[in-house]
């Protein structure tokens, strides 16, 4: 086999191997606001009790102000979604109990297991004290929330309604301009 023969073929295979498992990603992600509209969504990962408590901590992270809610905008289904579909079985296990470990956290002192009480415990006062926290004990819940507080920036930023409708949204771009100010592209930031 000649030497350039074997340079394509090499090239061809790594493109393949580092492709697949993005390829995997965007195409499910294509899918994200789809889910995100279902008004009779069911939580395929998280049961009926973690889902509501999803629900009320995307809304604490991402309230309603002159844009959307979290929820209004189906994040709480996303994260559902991704997390039962798109993670692999180890990381759907460890992001099962992280997640479980900051409901133990803020369910308190209370013995109940079902986190039921969570909800009305559950205030951005609380969830600011996580975030907050420096105390090395509380390490696992606080890389919990700051995992799940990114995971909804993170969709909320991409769902249809938010990048077009409070964002600049210009699906073919135009001239690169390096350093403009924000009120020169009508004080939005860019969807894309």
């Amino acid at each position: 086999m000649k030497r350039r023969a074997i340079l394509k073929y090499t090239a061809l295979a790594t493109g393949a191997a580092i492709a697949a498992p993005l390829m995997t990603t965007l195409l499910s992600g294509c899918q994200t606001d789809a889910v995100a509209k279902l008004p009779d969504y069911k939580p395929g990962f998280f049961n009926d009790t973690e889902f509501s408590i999803l629900k009320k901590m995307v809304d604490l992270i991402l309230p309603k102000t002159d844009s959307p809610s979290a929820t209004e905008v189906g994040v709480q289904n996303i994260i559902d979604s991704m997390v039962g579909k798109v993670y692999k079985d180890e990381e759907k296990g460890e992001y099962q109990k992280a997640f479980r470990g900051l409901l133990t956290y803020l369910n308190g002192d209370a013995e109940d297991a079902t986190f039921k009480n969570v909800i009305s415990n559950l205030s951005l006062k609380k969830l600011q004290e996580i975030n907050d926290t420096k105390d090395e004990n509380l390490k696992a819940v606080k890389d919990s929330f700051l995992h799940l507080k990114q995971q909804t920036v993170a969709y909320y930023l991409s769902t249809e309604e938010v990048g077009k409708n409070h964002l600049n949204y210009l699906p073919v771009p135009g001239e690169y301009q390096a350093c403009i100010q924000l009120a020169d592209v009508g004080g939005k930031a860019w969807a894309l």
